[in-house]
Formats: structure tokens, sequence, C-alpha cells
């Protein structure tokens, strides 16, 4: 677990421009391993989760990516790349929807967090 500063680069698989991006939000940031009996892959994943924190012990998820890879990147901070997982209602009923994603992900010292 660590805390960062994390744009989101994708939408919906598609890459945004760099005007339609959103500003950086600071998350808690986990990468943990997923026990293949406890999810409906059948396989052992990793999954990295976004949390925003709401008081000492209250954290409200904001993304989750499934076999995520770190790529290096020109500046402050690695891309995080994986397969983002997403519920949506279409017609009616609950789905999970997949599509690639990216985030710029910027460690930050949990001392700047608090």
């Amino acid at each position: 677990m660590f805390f960062a500063d994390v744009t989101f680069l994708m939408r919906n698989g598609l890459r945004l421009k760099p005007s339609e991006r959103m500003p950086a939000v600071r998350y808690t940031v986990t990468i943990l391993e997923s026990d293949r009996d406890k999810n409906n892959s059948a396989r052992n994943l990793v999954v990295a989760n976004l949390y925003v924190s709401y008081g000492t012990a209250q954290m409200a998820g904001r993304g989750c990516m499934v076999d995520p890879d770190i790529r290096p990147f020109k500046g402050p901070g690695f891309l995080l790349s994986g397969i983002e997982l997403e519920t949506q209602r279409i017609d009616g009923e609950l789905r999970f929807i997949e599509h690639r994603q990216v985030w710029h992900v910027v460690p930050v010292e949990r001392q700047a967090y608090e």
C-alpha cells in the first residue's frame, strides 16, 4: 500500500487527449494477489486498486485494474497499465465491463497526504 497522485489516461478503453484528462487525485494504491478461489477468473490475478480515504477507517474504491504492468515514464512516477474492471447497468442488468486502462502514478510521502 502506498499513496500516490493518479491521473487516468484512458476512458472506456480510449486514450484521452491531455485537454480531456481530469487533474491528478491523491489515492491509496494497493497491489495484491487475488486467490483464484475468490474470483470468477479461475486463476490467480494481480489486482491494483485505488481508494479514497474518508476518515481513519473508511475507504471508498475509485478504480480496479487486473494484470497491471509497470511501464517507464519520462518524468516523475510511472505508468500502470492493465485491464480495468467496472460495473454498468446494460438493458437493466448489472454487467462487468473490461477495457484497457493506463494510470500515471506519482508516489507521494505519507506526510504530504495528511
